[in-house]
């Protein structure tokens, strides 16, 4: 069949592709779509069909899918490939899908896509199946198995089935039969599976991993799990009770009950067993024997017998009868008047019930004392059974529950009451979500473990415990922790215990032959076993009778034998049988007695649980509980009572007197009593002990408890005792912080106060804010605008809080503050009382306006960087080209034949030097330039202010006078800061003659001021003058009068720091319409400045030296070599870093002059590569740059220590430049 064709199917999908990975064919199946625009995609190749099934899926192969590249080629080589497992993808939908590959006989694959959903939903409800079981079982209290049926090995073993056997479950290592001591067992059980479904109640006997054996009762049925056809076995450990079998088959043997027949008329006894011959004393041989002087009471012999004369039976009656030894005990028989041998008898068996009865009056005490003990507790207790009825309660319990005490009675049922208690308002929390209030605590109350707080209004609380008892119901308590609900003293929980104790009776008689046959029944074996007639029959488990059997054949006799045995209506009871092997007519048969002991078992139970409950309820208690007795005797005390007298713990036992130890606690130190003072105290705690009485006491250890003492009706007392400890460390802590925050607040330098929201009443207000704001009588005083304190009270009581709300408060001294108000609104005693904290903020605005000042110097020094750096760069640029000019001038000046062409020569050269000065003021105001300080004389200072400033000034229209005094001493000054200083004069001065009507002008005037030898300049214009303030803030730091963007006001500010610098003054005489003048006075130098020319130095013996000049400007660097060729050197120029390299690496020269500045190779590299390759020539290394003025050039310059020369560069400098070189 085609694969086309087996893949038809309407959940299989497939797509044939040829050998070169081309579609060939495909159905929509195979896309999980239903567009047949999908599979009508002949010649797509592999990877973009696979990208087309992706595009429909949600994972693949366990991955999310992905629409990338990479995503869809992993998918389409894991589809693809015949050697791995089919993969399994999700799609978009929820469905789930089987993909594989198949090889085709022609070369090329198929790609199957098979719909798994079915059988992808079945696997994982198996899983989930499994998880069931597996919690089902872990949690079941019998063990339980999994065993393979062929193989035998455990697949499955619950913890209770590896705790039995005594050993952890290792799968796939571990056998049933390992653990058989009968190896045939398991072949056994199998052998009953396959007969019946289940098999039930099947004896068997493992043997545990230590060896010892046990017998368990198991049920088994066959299953199948995880495909592996198996046995699921599930055990009861019954070895106690084949013990008890064998034991009970011995004590039949050897001691039935006693059992007799009396002759109805007279009482004498005809008949008696070996059992009613020990105890009375009887024998065959003896005096005669009459029933009724082995009572004790004779009248109670008359009414048995008249009753058993009327009704021809008595069951059940007690009576004392007296032993051959005179010991006096308690029996309960059955009694039958029968015809034998013609005459009338009575038929007896008894048993003793004297411990029976003893029991019994045990278990009305222990009623009364938890009876007692329960109501003697301070917190409200009830008892409810397993259908959440009432059983009991306690009137505490009644009078907590005040609201409902008319319901409260047993068999109340407990969601009724709490539904009653909610609709009667007994819990405010409840009102208007009663329903979902009574959910919450019935859902506590399901899981049978809850532990709740009430709220009963009216400031009273109780605390609300849920206990599960044993028996499937749960106890209730109720403590009222109205005083003590910050310590949250754990709740008292109680549990008790309602038992019921039934009387045993004793069991009919038979005799029967060992092989089960019935001989004889009497009417009471009629009545209990009904008309079943073989012995086997009575048998819940038939073996058990083939158990007695066995043992009678080996002692002859067997007491108090128990089994389980089935009535007359087939319901299950428990049996005692006493039983004697005898001979009868030839052949041995057995005679036994049995009693219906089941109402026995089940008192004997309660008795257990009663008394388990009793000390379950007081262990469970979270207080320390300790009853005595009417004689101050401890009858019983909790752990948690004795964890609280650890020190006297060992003393503290049942019969203990109270009195003896309280005196071992005081002799131990346990409580702090003054010597020779312990009778007294004793004495005071005696008055305590009966009446109920609460106190708190301190043990010396520095615990602290809460004890209560409550009477019992019995005449003794309960005390209970609660750790309050923590409760007393919490209240000294808040009584400590209280204190620490007091002194705190009174402390602390930042202010805090209180005030009513209501009405601004000064409730607290530390020092600080009385430092600040002063002592008024209400908060509204200490705003200046009482409107203010009104909107931030409304904001705050809406918001709840209000941060640094600012607003104008008056201080203490009566003058007005900016402040903020930060607050936070809370309740305090009842009332919104609002506590903030009042901060200044003088200081802050202060702070903010300087701020702003240094950040528009920020930004004014920004603006003056940004200009400092284009001129240093236009500065840069224009050396070059000025060293050329400045050069080639003075060269032709030196070598001009004719006058005029020098003189030509001499005009060129000092234009050229102006442009230089020009650009070095440039620099100097951009400051760019470093400060260098000279002897300089003031009047080339204003000669270049003048020179920069002169041509906008009248270009202008302005007059510019000079009026210079001769002879003036130097200055000790930087020129060009200087030259910065008048330049910004003279330009304030020209901007302030701008569209001024009337006489302009500008004159500049120095004079030397004899008494100091100070050297004053003025420059003075005929502007419109200035006020008074502005005159007084004029030298403020960008203070301007001129309008936005035109003006920076850092200019005199600057001339003045500059002034100031030098050691000398600036100042201003001006008046509104006068014009102003600006006083600078600086100091002169003391001595005169020096005429005499310093000498040019010598020409250099520069004959044979050779020069290599490296500059990128060509014409820089013919300028430099005609110099020193003109002076004797042998000039090779390169016009790169590059060529330089070339030259060097061929020739030696006796002087390197490179620029500093050029691209790619720069002086920089030139350096570093003459170091590394011509260490020796570093001596001979000069620089000639524009660019000294950088940051980094400085820093170059510095570090290497190598001399360089600036441009624009002279001839005359250059020569002396290169004769300190080589000189």
């Amino acid at each position: 069949m085609s694969v086309k064709k087996a893949a038809n199917g309407a959940q299989t999908g497939y797509a044939l592709f040829d050998g070169s990975g081309a579609l060939e064919d495909a159905n929509a199946q195979f896309f999980a779509a239903n567009d047949n625009r999908k599979y009508e995609m002949h010649g797509m190749d592999r990877v973009a069909v696979v990208a087309e099934v992706l595009a429909n899926l949600r994972s693949f192969d366990g991955r999310k899918v992905e629409l990338n590249q990479a995503f869809v080629r992993d998918a389409t080589a894991r589809w693809s490939n015949l050697e791995e497992a089919p993969v399994e993808a999700q799609t978009a939908d929820g469905d789930w899908r089987l993909f594989a590959a198949h090889p085709r006989p022609n070369g090329g694959i198929a790609l199957m896509s098979v719909d798994i959903t079915a059988m992808k939903n079945a696997e994982l409800a198996h899983w989930d199946s499994v998880d069931i079981f597996r919690c089902i079982t872990d949690s079941h209290p019998l063990p339980v198995w999994v065993v393979d049926e062929e193989s035998k090995e455990i697949l499955y073993e619950s913890l209770d089935a590896s705790n039995l056997l005594g050993r952890k479950w290792r799968p796939h290592q571990q056998f049933i039969t390992d653990h058989y001591v009968d190896p045939e067992g398991f072949e056994e059980i199998r052998t009953l599976v396959s007969k019946h479904d289940i098999v039930r109640d099947h004896e068997m006997q493992l043997r545990r991993s230590n060896g010892s054996t046990i017998w368990c009762s198991a049920n088994c049925r066959r299953g199948v799990y995880r495909g592996r056809p198996s046995l699921v076995v599930g055990v009861l450990d019954i070895t106690e009770r084949k013990q008890r079998e064998d034991l009970f088959g011995f004590l039949i043997k050897h001691h039935p009950l006693p059992v007799w027949m009396n002759d109805a008329s007279s009482g004498a006894v005809i008949y008696q067993s070996d059992a009613a011959e020990r105890l009375f004393g009887w024998d065959d041989e003896g005096e005669r024997k009459i029933l009724a002087d082995q009572f004790v009471n004779p009248d109670q012999y008359v009414e048995i017998s008249q009753e058993l004369m009327r009704n021809g039976v008595v069951e059940n009656c007690e009576a004392q009868l007296r032993g051959k030894d005179g010991r006096k005990f308690w029996a309960n028989g059955n009694l039958s008047v029968v015809e034998f041998q013609g005459r009338r008898v009575v038929l007896a068996g008894i048993a003793d019930v004297t411990k029976q009865r003893k029991r019994d009056g045990e278990v009305m005490l222990a009623r009364e004392l938890l009876s007692n003990a329960v109501e003697s507790l301070s917190e409200g207790f009830a008892l409810y059974d397993e259908d959440h009825r009432l059983v009991m309660c306690n009137r505490s319990y009644r009078e907590m529950n005040g609201t409902v005490a008319d319901l409260i009675k047993p068999g109340m049922k407990w969601t009724d009451l709490l539904i009653q208690s909610v609709r009667r308002g007994a819990y405010p929390d409840a009102i208007g979500r009663e329903d979902e209030w009574i959910e919450e605590r019935i859902s506590n109350r399901t899981t049978l473990r809850g532990r709740y707080e009430a709220n009963l209004g009216n400031g009273t609380w109780h605390i609300v415990s849920i206990h599960p008892t044993d028996l499937g119901g749960f106890v209730v308590t109720r403590a009222d922790i109205s005083e003590r609900k910050k310590a949250e003293a754990a709740e008292r929980e109680a549990t008790a215990l309602m038992q019921k104790v039934l009387d045993a009776c004793p069991s009919p008689t038979r005799m029967s032959t060992i092989d089960g046959e019935t001989l004889y029944r009497n009417p009471a074996s009629c009545k209990l076993y009904g008309d079943r007639t073989r012995i086997a029959d009575y048998y819940v488990q038939p073996d058990d009778s083939q158990a007695l059997v066995d043992a009678l054949t080996q002692t002859g006799s067997i007491d108090d034998f128990r089994v389980k045995q089935y009535d007359a209506d087939d319901e299950v009871f428990w049996a005692s049988i006493s039983a004697r092997l005898i001979e009868f007519e030839g052949r041995q048969v057995i005679v036994s007695n049995t009693t219906n002991i089941t109402d026995m078992i089940t008192a004997q139970e309660q008795t257990r649980q009663a008394s388990d409950r009793l000390i379950d309820a007081i262990e469970s208690l979270a207080e320390g509980f300790a009853l005595y007795d009417k004689d101050d005797r401890l009858v019983l005390a909790n752990s948690r009572y004795r964890a609280m007298h650890a020190i006297s713990a060992d003393v503290l036992v049942p019969g203990v007197n109270w009195f003896d130890f309280l005196r071992v606690t005081v002799e131990r130190n346990q409580f702090t009593v003054p010597d020779g003072k312990i009778d007294e105290w004793l004495a005071e705690r005696a008055k305590d002990r009966r009446e109920f009485r609460q106190q708190e006491f301190q043990h010396t250890d520095g615990g602290w408890f809460f004890v209560s003492n409550c009477p019992t009706r019995e005449g003794g007392f309960v005390v209970t005792r609660v750790d309050i400890t923590e409760r007393k460390r919490a209240e000294l802590a808040i009584k400590e912080a209280e204190e620490l925050v007091r002194k705190v607040l009174e402390a602390c330098p930042v202010n805090i106060q209180m005030t009513s929201a209501r009405n601004g009443t000064l409730l607290y207000r530390s020092p600080a804010t009385l430092d600040l704001l002063g002592d008024v009588a209400n908060a509204v005083d200490y705003y200046v605008n009482p409107l203010e304190r009104k909107h931030y009270v409304e904001r705050l009581l809406e918001e709840g809080r209000v941060d640094d709300f600012e607003t104008q408060l008056k201080r203490k001294d009566g003058q007005v503050c900016w402040c903020s108000i930060s607050s936070r609104l809370i309740d305090f005693h009842g009332e919104k009382v609002i506590v903030s904290h009042t901060y200044d903020l003088t200081d802050r605005i202060e702070m903010q306006q300087e701020l702003e000042r240094q950040r528009e110097t920020l930004h004014q020094n920004e603006k003056m960087s940004a200009l400092g750096g284009l001129l240093a760069g236009v500065a840069h640029e224009l050396n070059n080209p000025l060293s050329v000019v400045l050069g080639l001038a003075l060269m032709l000046e030196e070598s001009a034949s004719d006058a005029k062409t020098a003189e030509r020569a001499h005009k060129i050269s000092k234009a050229a030097e102006r442009c230089a000065r020009i650009v070095r003021t440039f620099l100097a105001m951009a400051r760019q330039q470093p400060t260098k300080t000279a002897n300089v004389s003031i009047d080339d200072v204003i000669a270049t202010a003048v020179e920069v400033a002169g041509y906008s000034i009248r270009s202008s229209d302005i007059e510019l006078a000079i009026r210079l005094q001769r002879d003036l001493p130097t200055i000790w000054a930087d020129p060009d800061q200087l030259s910065q200083v008048l330049i910004n004069l003279l330009v304030n001065a020209e901007q302030a003659l701008h569209d001024r009507a009337g006489p302009r002008k500008i004159t500049i005037s120095t004079k030397l001021r004899s008494k100091t030898g100070d050297i004053v300049v003025k420059v003075a214009d005929t502007g419109a003058g200035m006020s008074p303030e502005i005159r007084s803030r004029i030298f403020e730091p960008f203070f301007t009068t001129k309008e936005v963007g035109k003006g920076t006001g850092i200019g005199l500010s600057f001339c003045h720091r500059i002034v100031q610098s030098h050691g000398g003054t600036i100042k201003v005489e001006t008046a509104e319409g006068s014009g102003s003048t600006f006083i600078v006075s600086l100091p002169g130098l003391r001595r005169p400045r020096a005429t005499t020319a310093t000498a040019a130095p010598a020409p250099a013996k520069v004959a044979g030296l050779t020069c290599l000049v490296v500059d990128d400007e060509a014409e820089v660097g013919d300028l430099v070599a005609d110099v020193l060729e003109q002076d004797g050197f042998a000039v090779t120029v390169a016009r790169s870093g590059e060529e330089a390299l070339l030259h060097l690496a061929g020739h030696s020269f006796s002087l390197i002059l490179s620029d500093l500045k050029m691209p790619n190779i720069d002086g920089r590299a030139m350096f570093k590569h003459i170091s590394d390759s011509y260490p020796e020539a570093l001596a001979r290394l000069a620089f000639l740059t524009g660019d000294t003025i950088s940051p980094s050039a400085q820093i170059f310059l510095r570090a290497t220590k190598r001399p360089f020369l600036e441009k624009p560069v002279k001839p005359d400098e250059l020569r002396a430049f290169v004769a300190r070189l080589v000189g």
